[in-house]
């Protein structure tokens, strides 16, 4: 798979698996290198960022779409489509809701939470961090809230019940 075609990688059940930027993923055997299809690309070969991320023992697919200029204020344009690994199938199956998960997905990494893990959260969403939805106008990076049951795209900033959750930053974090 050619590196301009990467869309992201992740540790799943022991291997490296890798999605290119149409949905085609490989994994990558530890022990000789050898790669295997597990899931063919998608019909459309869906939006413009990738990522992929394990919850609960299964591998989702999270395809972005319209992300790359979100428009202010913040519009309906910015979409994003779930997908589980079927693998006896090697083909990605839609997924409508998250339940009460939520991702976060980033440039570094992606991962996602129970609600029951989190404080003061609600499940079914996505939380961008870091540059992942850039914004025409040349404001600085931040995080951003997609409830998928209202797909609605907020600032974070909006939500401070879950802004706390990032900032400020515990102490045993910041101590020398």
């Amino acid at each position: 798979m050619p590196t301009n075609l990467l869309g992201d990688i992740c540790l799943f059940k022991g291997q490296s698996y890798v999605v290119d930027k149409i949905g085609r993923t490989v994994s990558v055997r530890r022990n000789d290198s050898s790669v295997q299809l597990v899931a063919e690309p998608l019909v459309d070969g869906g939006g413009q960022i990738k990522f992929l991320v394990e919850i609960q023992g299964d591998l989702l697919l999270a395809d972005v779409y319209n992300c790359l200029y979100a428009g202010f204020p913040y519009d309906d344009s910015v979409r994003i489509d779930l997908f589980k690994l079927n693998e006896k199938e090697k083909k990605w199956v839609k997924l409508t809701s998250l339940g009460d998960k939520v991702l976060f997905l980033g440039e570094c990494c992606s991962f996602s939470a129970s609600v029951s893990d989190l404080c003061g959260f609600k499940g079914d969403c996505v939380i961008f961090m870091e540059t992942i939805l850039q914004s025409l106008a040349n404001s600085p990076p931040q995080a951003f809230i997609l409830h998928l049951n209202e797909d609605q795209l907020s600032p974070l900033s909006d939500y401070p019940e879950y802004a706390n959750l990032f900032w400020p930053p515990p102490e045993w974090i910041v101590q020398s």
